[in-house]
């Protein structure tokens, strides 16, 4: 055996199988041991083992090992595991032969939350077996060897190799079918009857009875298996992929309601029944349409890896209100180490990155709907209290290097999402579960009894419903166990620093001062394991958090003064209490001499609207501006052109903003990024070829001229409007600045307003809007 792997310096072969060899090694530079896979084979399957890294890389779980590293040695690839002490499930099962049910359901249970996990991010991994399941010294099932996974795509993945052990695949498998996630909980099905009754059948009968019998079940073949955990296999079982749990967290769910069935002699109530019935009110209200849609609309973009930053941007300017907020939001000190000043959305996009913008902008949409309900002051404090432990969240994020703050921030605010509409939708019940927690039941207790599911998980669910990813599904789940264990990776860190947050902000919320001292011991105790804090650094983090949140609620338009939440907590860390808004409007005139310019606050008593004015010549030279800092700077041409069309956009408030840019292949004038109505229907009609025809955009395009027809209807302009234009929209007022280089057309800004006469633009504002376009000119000649 050779004494290293690249840098990895071997110890010892853990095992050897038909794929390859694993070694136990040190990370000379990490010092640190891990596990190494290396193929038998050679370079033909290299491709093989960078596919499992390349998949493995993207799944982070408490229940999936961590794949560290990936890299080739003499000729063969080589993948670096994080090393688990333990043995694997098939060591386990050969010692023991059987499994008690109750433990066997367990392990399970932790499989399929790391299965579900990859399943969520559209990964399969085919090859559930006992072998490929290692058993952590604390009990813990973990997930490995992900070596013949798959994506899941729009059309699935059809024909997929038998590379599997046959007694776990799937029947549509082994007929040559759809790969999906249903395949892998047929496996854990086989996993769990083998766990329970040690009836380890034949491989070539197992598949032979996979494929012809007309039974959908495995029998069990065992008679200390009860009638509920014998259902349960054979619903993972059934020949049909219908049949089975329709998902990893189903099965998870059935296990978890047999292993307690306590729960289900006390709690009738349906899980499920409630979380649709709650998003059935939703659907049907007025407002919430509009809430789910934006926010759902806005995960699937930033989830999505071929979509652009012109459609996150179109999204957010939907809302004109949102986009000044979140503008204001990212230019604070809190994201003082981006540098300079932010003016748009989408140079916001390029600095701050897809994720971070979205985590944002969900954050204000769901602050700025709870705000505005005329409800009791308890639940305005309770929008509060979430706001505060996102503020938490992000403050002990930066203690412990998390890479997202924000991510943080968006976890620990929709962590109470299910108490909150709880509040909206079923006032009576959370009524009473308030009044059992008043008597001493924990709050989940509580929730259960009343509704059939806990605040926690109500708010997962509602966050599936609207698109969030998987990460943040699981930076949201609360911790349970009596001791916080050490975080075994990145998302660990995430679900402790939101859980840690709440906790902290439910003790220095509470009423009773003299309490504090005591449960804040008993919390920094609770965590030790977890995280390096202590009982001061626990409160330096409120302090400095509810400094965050006051700078926080000042640029949204949050007021704190009347907060009883807020009051106990300033009163428990000894800052002065927050001065109500009508009076800071009374006695503040300017801030440092700092003076927002082109924006109206609400008039007083108007608690539901902000009256936005823009002055679009002061916003036209802050765009410039920006524009011109970013041009000195390392940037993308995409970038500067969305960040020309947006400034043109909102500073004029056209109906729709478009740019085109010349196809050289094609000779045609395309357009490629839009704002505004429809604008995502309407880029694929814009288009037409550079072939000289006697119209305005031939006219404009020709003779550089920058154009603005006021009615394309008026008898002197209508046979110069092309039919493609016609056919396309019915706006009738048209603004036209081509953009030339050389006398050559290279592109084009188009702007529109529905109704002839409207597009008032002043020659100054003509000027600025010139001068936007002869930046694209300069951004285009800088990567020509």
């Amino acid at each position: 055996m050779a004494n290293k792997i690249g840098r990895f310096e071997l110890v010892r072969k853990l095992g050897e199988g038909a794929q390859g060899t694993v070694y136990l090694a040190r990370d000379p530079h990490l010092d640190r041991q891990v596990a190494i896979k290396t193929l038998l084979q050679d370079a033909k399957n290299v491709d093989v083992l960078l596919k499992e890294a390349r998949i493995v890389s993207k799944l982070q779980h408490k229940n999936i090992v961590t794949l560290f590293d990936a890299g080739e040695h003499d000729a063969k690839a080589y993948l670096v595991y994080a090393f688990v002490e333990g043995q694997t499930l098939a060591q386990l099962l050969n010692d023991e032969t059987t499994l008690p049910p109750a433990q066997a359901a367990k392990i399970v249970c932790g499989i399929l939350e790391g299965a579900g996990h990859a399943h969520l991010q559209g990964i399969v991994h085919l090859d559930l077996k006992p072998s490929n399941i290692m058993i952590a010294e604390n009990g813990q099932p973990l997930i490995m060897d992900f070596g013949i996974a798959c994506r899941v795509t729009k059309d699935s993945v059809k024909n997929t190799s038998i590379n599997g052990t046959p007694r776990y695949i799937a029947p549509e498998i082994m007929s040559g079918e759809h790969a999906t996630a249903s395949a892998d909980i047929f496996s854990l099905g086989v996993i769990l009857r083998e766990l329970t009754s040690g009836h380890n059948a034949d491989a070539q009968e197992t598949s032979r009875k996979k494929t012809n019998l007309a039974s959908e079940q495995l029998a069990t073949n065992s008679t200390h298996i009860d009638e509920r955990l014998e259902e349960i296999i054979h619903k993972a079982t059934a020949k049909n992929p219908e049949d089975r749990f329709g998902s990893a967290e189903n099965m998870q769910m059935a296990l978890q309601e047999y292993l307690n069935p306590a729960h289900l002699e006390h709690h009738p109530t349906d899980t499920h029944s409630t979380l649709d019935f709650l998003l059935r009110r939703m659907r049907s209200k007025s407002d919430f349409p509009a809430l789910s849609s934006t926010i759902s609309e806005i995960n699937k973009v930033v989830d999505d890896d071929s979509a652009s930053v012109n459609l996150l941007v179109q999204t957010i300017l939907q809302d004109f209100a949102l986009t000044n907020k979140l503008l204001k939001l990212v230019n604070t000190v809190t994201y003082g180490q981006f540098g300079g000043q932010i003016n748009t959305i989408s140079k916001a996009v390029a600095i701050l990155g897809f994720e971070t913008v979205r985590n944002v902008t969900m954050t204000l949409i769901l602050l700025d709907f709870l705000q505005n309900k005329a409800q009791a002051s308890q639940l305005k404090d309770d929008v509060l209290t979430s706001f505060f432990a996102g503020i938490v969240a992000t403050k002990i994020s930066a203690e412990i290097s998390i890479r997202d703050a924000e991510e943080a921030m968006i976890c620990s605010m929709f962590r109470n999402l299910g108490k909150l509409l709880s509040s909206f939708y079923f006032f009576e019940e959370s009524q009473q579960v308030a009044r059992l927690v008043e008597q001493g039941e924990s709050e989940d207790k509580a929730a259960i009894k009343i509704l059939g599911i806990s605040y926690n998980e109500l708010a997962i669910g509602v966050a599936k419903s609207w698109s969030f990813p998987p990460r943040l599904i699981t930076g949201m789940r609360k911790l349970t166990s009596d001791k916080v264990a050490k975080p075994y990776g990145e998302l660990d860190n995430l679900s402790i620093t939101v859980n840690l947050a709440h906790e902290l902000c439910a003790i220095a919320s509470q009423g009773n001062i003299s309490d504090k001292p005591k449960a804040l011991k008993q919390l920094a105790k609770r965590y030790e394991d977890a995280i390096d804090t202590s009982e001061q650094q626990l409160r330096k983090t409120m302090e400095s958090g509810m400094s965050e949140l006051a700078a926080r609620a000042r640029i949204i338009g949050i007021d704190l003064a009347e907060s009883a939440m807020i009051k106990r907590v300033n009163m428990w860390i000894g800052a002065k209490p927050e001065v109500p808004a009508h009076k800071k409007l009374a006695e503040v005139d300017s801030l440092d001499g700092i003076t927002q310019l082109g924006i109206e606050t609400p008039s007083e008593g108007d608690s539901t609207t902000e009256t936005l004015k823009i002055d679009p010549e002061f916003m036209l030279t802050e765009g410039i501006q920006e524009i011109t800092n970013t041009l000195v700077e390392e940037h993308k041409l995409n970038d500067v052109i969305q960040m020309v069309l947006e400034t043109m956009h909102r500073a004029m408030g056209f109906n729709r903003t478009l740019f085109f840019l010349r196809d050289v292949k094609t000779q045609q004038m395309i357009a490629r990024f839009g704002f505004g109505q429809d604008a995502d229907a309407v880029l694929p009609k814009f288009r037409f070829s550079l072939d000289f025809t006697p119209d305005v955009f031939h006219l404009a395009i020709s003779k550089g001229a920058d154009l603005m027809i006021e009615d394309i209807t008026a008898e002197n302009i209508t046979g110069k409007i092309p039919l493609w234009y016609r056919q396309a929209v019915s706006s009738q007022c048209i603004m036209l600045l081509p953009v030339m280089i050389n006398t050559k057309p290279v592109g084009m800004f188009y702007a529109d307003m529905q109704q002839a006469n409207t597009m008032q633009i002043s020659p100054k504002q003509l000027s600025l809007l010139r001068t936007l376009r002869n930046q694209s000119v300069l951004a285009i000649k800088q990567k020509s």
